[in-house]
């Protein structure tokens, strides 16, 4: 909402800058793979779409698409420049809340804001109490 009480409906993507790899095998960390081996070629990059709605536009349910002539605003890029293994700090102890949000932005009514904000929760509350082992994951054990 802006200072005039005004509220704008937006949705976001990213939007990948360079195509998608395959995997090589069918081992369980096959994505993570291919994604530190594209890495290691050079940044990755996704650019940052706002879909701006209009009046009558759907905001209680992301399943349904808005009109292909919205305006849309360019708002930057998410650059990757690297891979690390998981340690304390990265992203074990974050809750990605969906309702966690600055000033000025508000969620929508769609009930799968919610939903994802306790399934998060209790991702949270499950990695939490879980013993700090070293990661499964080796980003130095990728082959390249």
């Amino acid at each position: 909402m802006n200072d005039a009480g005004v509220r704008t409906p937006v949705r976001w993507a990213f939007v990948p800058q360079q195509p998608a790899l395959p995997a090589r095998s069918a081992g369980k960390n096959d994505l993570f793979d291919a994604l530190v081996r594209q890495i290691r070629t050079g940044p990755l990059q996704w650019r940052l779409i706002l879909t701006v709605g209009s009046p009558g536009d759907p905001v209680t349910d992301a399943t349904l698409p808005w009109p292909s002539d919205r305006r849309t605003v360019d708002a930057g890029v998410l650059t990757l420049t690297g891979v690390e293994t998981e340690a304390a700090g990265n992203a074990r102890d974050i809750n990605f809340d969906p309702l966690v949000l600055p000033d000025g932005i508000e969620p929508s009514d769609d009930p799968l804001l919610s939903a994802r904000s306790t399934v998060y929760a209790a991702s949270y509350r499950a990695r939490t109490g879980e013993p700090k082992s070293p990661s499964a994951v080796q980003v130095d054990k990728v082959t390249p």
